[in-house]
């Protein structure tokens, strides 16, 4: 690994980066999903027409895909939980993509 002045200064703030979101913020893995039902009451204005809209995450867990009801008031946290994910996966991505072309020049 070369040293942290080695680097160029893009890599130096993706790694930087990916270090914050890290150790700050919570990470889910997973996409939202907004599903529309039919709650059975015989009243109600889901019989019309009108479900009722929720937000689940769906994710996988021991090789099955599970859904997690998303309170609204949990709504922004989760989003940007999701959201986090997803910028360190691109991070990650970016900064394998600095190792390969440091393999291929064999420059530290």
């Amino acid at each position: 690994m070369p040293s942290r002045a080695k680097l160029i200064k893009a890599e130096r703030e993706r790694r930087s980066r990916l270090a914050q979101l890290v150790h700050s913020h919570g990470l889910l893995r997973g996409s939202l999903v907004e599903m529309a039902r039919v709650c059975g009451k015989p009243g109600c204005r889901c019989r019309r027409g009108e479900r009722h809209v929720s937000l689940y995450l769906s994710h996988y867990a021991n090789g099955k895909q599970r859904l997690i009801y998303v309170p609204k008031a949990w709504e922004t946290r989760v989003r940007s939980w999701v959201a986090n994910y997803r910028r360190i996966r691109v991070l990650l991505d970016e900064i394998v993509q600095d190792c390969v072309r440091r393999l291929k020049e064999r420059n530290e």
